[in-house]
């Protein structure tokens, strides 16, 4: 059985006013969506960024098997100690459904901004995640020659997954190697997908494990669904081609980014019966076990879509899958 969450700045969210993010989490469950998963992102001039950790927190207590996930945070703006301290926290107090999602980020004004060195964003990165997990696994805090205990412990043993964010090679196979899952982004083209697939399956890794994100719409019919969405289309390739830079090129090329490309291969948008196929094309062709729906392409999508979008998607593509 294939598993579906949502993925984005607020769960995949970010159309919905404040009022009603809050009260879809628990929609969510009960339309059988196995997890949502939060992006760390700041300084978004369109859309608000909450709390990654705060948020998680809040849609952990709203729901009571959804997993919360995140997609990811960028553990070098963290102090390690901390963030072991309050994943752990969340972990416990879900009941051990959190899904503990990392990245190295890119350099830019997120780094600044914390006036952290990027170029060092690799060895923080690394270390701290290795730091975290030894909090985890040995329950202790070395200060000089003192051993304080660390708690709370998480609730999952022998400690809450680790899924890292990562494109490169060398990125993914450091991934695969150390043990941990890997999470991929829906801006991937499917090129950039299958070469990460391999890498990770060739350096000793878990393919069928991995969440792998698509923009996905579902609308009453293929032509109703290409009316919906696109004007969201050209709207978020139009702002994909704005910030796009020399990192892209392990991602997806500009000409992915032109609209009509876009909608064919990098989406899956289309009626009910169009969607299945193309999950299941991912199933067959790649393993692929586990869809994230980048549900509100970035916030773009106006909430009525989204909402009736995600409806469909649970009652009459998931039923085919």
């Amino acid at each position: 059985m294939m598993k579906f969450g949502l993925s984005g700045s607020s769960g995949g969210l970010e159309s919905l006013q404040d009022d009603r993010l809050l009260t879809m989490i628990p929609q969510l469950e009960k339309w059988g969506y196995s997890s949502v998963w939060i992006n760390e992102e700041h300084f978004q001039r369109n859309r608000s960024c909450f709390s990654p950790l705060i948020l998680g927190a809040t849609f952990a207590a709203l729901s009571s098997s959804l997993r919360v996930g995140f997609s990811a945070l960028i553990t070098p703006l963290h102090h390690p100690l901390r963030l072991a301290e309050e994943i752990a926290s969340m972990d416990r107090l879900s009941g051990g459904r959190v899904d503990f999602g990392v990245s190295r980020g890119h350099p830019g004004h997120y780094f600044d901004s914390y006036q952290i060195d990027a170029s060092q964003r690799t060895e923080l990165f690394r270390n701290g995640v290795s730091e975290i997990l030894d909090y985890w696994t040995k329950g202790i805090v070395r200060v000089g020659d003192n051993e304080l205990d660390f708690s709370p412990m998480p609730i999952q043993t022998p400690h809450p997954p680790i899924y890292v964010a990562a494109y490169s090679d060398d990125s993914v196979k450091w991934a695969a190697e150390a043990g941990h899952h890997l999470i991929l982004h829906g801006i991937q083209s499917i090129e950039s997908l299958s070469r990460c697939l391999h890498v990770f399956k060739e350096s000793g890794g878990h393919t069928p494990s991995i969440p792998v994100g698509r923009f996905v719409y579902v609308g009453e019919s293929d032509q109703q669904a290409r009316d919906d969405i696109w004007p969201t289309v050209c709207q978020l390739t139009s702002r994909l081609k704005k910030i796009r830079t020399d990192r892209f090129s392990l991602i997806n090329s500009e000409d992915d980014l032109e609209p009509e490309l876009f909608f064919e291969q990098l989406a899956i948008i289309g009626g009910p019966e169009t969607c299945a196929r193309k999950i299941k094309q991912l199933n067959e062709e790649f393993g692929i076990q586990h869809v994230n729906l980048l549900s509100s392409f970035f916030g773009i999508l106006p909430a009525r879509l989204l909402e009736e979008s995600l409806e469909r998607f649970s009652k009459e593509v998931m039923p085919k899958l």
